[in-house]
């Protein structure tokens, strides 16, 4: 895309960019007419006067337009504005031609700074809304190209229609340029009505109101409208003393010969519309995209300061200012038309509609007046003290603007920043403190302890207890009548915890009375760890429990820690080491993970040995949660010849960070196999020696790149200075195969034979993008690029643009460029816009054998398998079949299947 224009965007963007063409026509002819009569018939000095009169018209002006934007849709506001423009020429054209009025053409002169201003208002206000803050930076500045060869003709129009029709009669043909885009515009209207396109009035809302009553507040809406109104101010005082000074050498030169004070003027604007209209058609979006929104602020004020400095240094040297002045006003024009108006836009974005809007006419509309009334002044009261403008003056004035007017784009930088992440944070609700040992709240809270849901009456009691409440005991007592089986529950928790033995007798009586059966094992365990007095009835009676009960009883005496309980603990373990049913098996183990003792190793490590799948899958479970350090080789092994993969994770879960500081990590004493297991295990952790674990295998680069970015990024950990010179590199490379993906899926995405590897590639594209949000989170400001990482998966389109845009300013533009264009791409996809590459085709089959034989774009094995799946499909294009006798790489058993599979259809 030479434009940056995408298909289903060049509709709407050709209507713009006709639309701008024709009223840059007719302000380019209003400009160059005004300013034709101007110089011809007036002294330089009367430019200040017009600053402050066009300053004064635009308060005037501003007024009434915030007025009719309030009211008005942005579509009907430019059409009113045209057909105002339209009539207001004519009627200047009236009174040049047919009165005689001397301070005419000066107020014509202020009144086309409001004309352009107020068409400049209407016509990117309505542009604006129509596209997000992505497809912005691409488009501005193609959009308003279009002002471009309107404004060279105007400039040409002074050598070439002047003769034949005078210089007021140009008026003229502004007047029928606005009719045009005004009846253009009107159709535009009309088609989007009948074909429901690019409806914006979602737009209408107003944006949410803040109780702040700050100044920025409340006449700017927030901080960066406030910046961006800031550096605008600078910006038009800077540009108002460079044209005035030019201007003045202009008049110097050229004073004798009106006709060649017009040529000259016409050439030299012309002359930079059309060096113009080649930077902004190819390059303008292209640099916004690179260099970023913020940093292309910067390209005007230092290249300013650069050819400033030289007169500066010049001093006496130079004998004319006129070109070295006139190179400043050629590069303001240029960099103001190509990069600084489309930035000015994109700026503005992220805002609520209503406030970009707003923002549009208080940084253009109000703070031109105030930088025309400000150098208007001056310039006037200078002027009547001196015979002409002191270069030296000017030079070390415009010093000190352009660095204050460099320093501003910081500000932006900061506010445009901040008014992203506002844009796009989520608000947590944060309640109130409360007061535990006030009276009124203890009253609340013991009422609350009594409600009938579970969770608010278990809350209290817990509130309750944590204040010193002198009866909790009686309300906890008091709460094992509960209809709620949560509510008892959580009051036998505390009744064991605190060992309230006074509530034995509570606890006996909710047994005999055939309590609710789901409570009852939780009674028999709090029963049997409390009544230390009677051992040797308990010890008779657990045979006579169900299982649900026995396991109970048995885990409250192992809980006393009396030598005595644990000898019948002991017994009745022995006897289900020995029993042939399964579930006193399970039983046994579940009373030692339950309790987490330490010694009853001989009975797991029995357990592990047992050929019941149940028995030993559980049993590996239990070895990591009561932490049995002696068994952990012994588990692996087990785990290993016996396939139970998944038990051995949650094992090695269980043991903790801890388990990565065993010498049976740290030396590699465990099999190669469990090698990614142990990866995703460390990325489930919280703790220095698992993620020292990952580190190193960072630094092995052994294969498990991508799973080790996966587990530091899930610990949340903050790597080593070493980690993150290798992730950077990874990253690089990993961003390069990815934009390899994103190539094969141009070039694949015409031909629907391979469908099922479009698919394959579009995931593996996403995924990868998930995966480089995940190391660079791990490099640069993490909150952050989760947030955006966020968005992203929720896929709201609006979201998503605007995360991209806070994207940019958080990591280095090397990634971001790469991240951008696949996360274009998938857009374009859900969207149905991808367009193949204009570049040379690259057929199915070429991509097929990439994949299969040399795999640069490192894809995984589904996406290999269903590029090996596609070969019979394309048989008739004579694929050659030679390349399924090669591997690219290791292959796992679901390709060599796929292979072995399309091998015996091809036979």
């Amino acid at each position: 895309m030479l434009l940056n224009i995408k298909p289903s965007e060049a509709r709407l963007v050709g209507h713009l960019f006709i639309v701008q063409y024709f009223m840059g026509v007719a302000t380019a002819f209003l400009f160059t007419s005004s300013l034709t009569l101007i110089l011809s018939s007036y002294p330089v000095a009367i430019f200040p006067k017009i600053y402050i009169l066009a300053a004064v018209l635009l308060f005037i002006a501003n007024l009434i337009y915030a007025r009719l934007e309030a009211r008005m849709s942005s579509k009907k506001l430019l059409q009113v504005i045209t057909i105002f423009s339209a009539t207001s020429v004519w009627l200047y054209w009236l009174c040049l031609t047919f009165f005689t009025i001397e301070w005419m053409p000066p107020l014509l002169g202020a009144w086309n700074v409001v004309v352009y201003m107020l068409v400049g208002y209407a016509f990117w206000g309505m542009t604006a809304i129509m596209f997000n803050v992505r497809e912005s930076k691409r488009l501005f500045s193609i959009v308003g190209a279009g002002d471009i060869p309107a404004k060279m003709l105007g400039y040409f129009s002074v050598t070439a229609l002047v003769p034949l029709i005078g210089v007021v009669n140009l008026l003229w043909v502004s007047v029928v340029a606005f009719a045009v885009a005004y009846v253009l515009l009107q159709r535009y209207i009309s088609e989007e009505k009948v074909n429901g396109e690019h409806d914006n009035t979602h737009h209408s809302a107003a944006p949410p109101k803040h109780k702040s009553q700050s100044i920025i507040s409340r006449y700017f809406h927030n901080r960066l409208i406030f910046n961006i109104a800031l550096w605008s101010l600078l910006a038009y005082t800077i540009y108002a003393i460079i044209d005035f000074t030019f201007l003045e050498e202009i008049k110097l030169k050229y004073s004798a010969n009106d006709h060649e004070l017009a040529t000259f003027v016409a050439v030299f604007f012309a002359l930079g519309r059309l060096i113009a209209i080649g930077i902004k058609l190819v390059f303008s979006s292209r640099v916004i995209a690179r260099l970023g929104v913020t940093n292309c602020l910067l390209i005007a004020p230092l290249l300013l300061l650069a050819i400033n400095g030289f007169i500066i240094i010049s001093g006496e040297g130079l004998t004319t200012h006129l070109y070295v002045f006139g190179v400043m006003v050629l590069l303001s024009e240029i960099l103001r038309s190509t990069l600084q108006e489309p930035v000015f836009f994109v700026l503005f974005q992220p805002l609520h509609p209503h406030s970009r809007l707003k923002g549009h006419l208080i940084a253009k509309g109000y703070t031109l007046p105030f930088a025309l009334m400000g150098v208007g002044v001056f310039l006037t009261v200078y002027l009547q003290y001196h015979s002409g403008l002191d270069i030296t003056l000017v030079s070390r004035l415009l010093f000190v603007l352009l660095l204050v007017w460099a320093a501003s784009v910081f500000l932006i930088r900061k506010s445009y920043m901040r008014t992203l992440i506002n844009v796009i944070k989520r608000g947590y609700f944060t309640g109130s403190e409360l007061f535990l040992n006030d009276e009124s709240v203890t009253e609340v809270l013991v009422k609350k302890a009594r409600s009938n849901k579970p969770q608010k009456a278990i809350h209290a009691l817990h509130l309750l207890e944590k204040s010193g409440y002198k009866d909790i005991n009686t309300l906890l007592f008091g709460q094992l009548h509960s209809k709620s089986c949560e509510v008892k529950e959580y009051v036998v928790s505390r009744i064991m915890e605190n060992r309230l033995a006074e509530a034995l007798p509570l606890l006996k009586s909710r047994l005999r009375a055939n309590f609710d059966p789901a409570i009852k094992p939780h009674l028999m365990k709090a029963l049997y760890y409390l009544d230390t007095q009677n051992l040797a009835s308990q010890s008779a009676s657990i045979q006579d429990l169900d299982k649900a009960c026995k396991k109970a009883a048995i885990v409250g005496l192992l809980y006393r820690n009396q030598v005595e309980a644990d000898a019948v603990v002991a017994e009745e373990m022995l006897k289900m080491v020995n029993s042939r049913n399964e579930e006193d098996k399970l039983v046994a183990i579940e009373i030692i993970t339950e309790t987490r003792r330490s010694d009853y190793e001989q009975v797991l490590e029995t357990f592990l040995q047992d050929e019941a799948p149940a028995v030993y899958k559980k049993a590996i479970e239990a070895v990591g949660e009561v932490k049995d350090f002696a068994l952990l080789e012994q588990t692996v092994q087990v785990a290993l010849e016996k396939k139970a993969l998944f038990p051995l994770q949650k094992a090695l879960v269980h043991f903790g960070d801890s388990v990565f500081a065993t010498l049976y990590i740290l030396d590699k004493l465990y099999p190669e196999a469990i090698t990614s297991l142990l990866i995703k295990v460390a990325g489930k952790m919280r703790g220095g020696y698992s993620i020292a674990f990952l580190e190193r295998m960072l630094k092995e680069e052994t294969g498990f790149t991508a799973a080790v970015v996966d587990a530091l990024w899930q610990q949340k950990a903050i790597v080593s200075a070493e980690s993150q010179l290798l992730l950077r590199s990874w990253t690089q490379v990993k961003l390069e195969q990815s934009l390899l993906k994103a190539t094969y899926y141009l070039h694949l995405v015409s031909d629907e034979v391979v469908a099922p590897l479009q698919d394959a590639v579009c995931s593996e594209i996403h995924q990868d993008i998930q995966m480089h949000f995940k190391s660079l989170s791990l490099l640069y400001d993490r909150s952050q690029i989760e947030r955006v990482m966020e968005l992203y998966n929720v896929g709201d389109a609006s979201k998503v643009y605007n995360a991209i845009e806070m994207l940019e300013l958080l990591i280095p533009q090397k990634y971001f460029n790469g991240i951008n264009t696949l996360i274009e791409l998938e857009q374009d996809i859900r969207k149905g816009q991808v367009v193949p590459p204009h570049t040379k085709e690259m057929p199915a089959s070429v991509i097929i054998e990439e994949i299969l034989l040399e795999n640069k774009a490192g894809f995984n094995s589904w996406t290999m398998s269903v590029a090996c799946y596609m070969i019979p499909r394309l048989q008739e294009k004579e694929f050659p079949r030679y390349i399924l006798d090669k591997k690219a790489g290791k292959v796992d058993n679901l390709f060599e299947e796929t292979r072995e599979y399309v091998l015996s259809m091809l036979n």
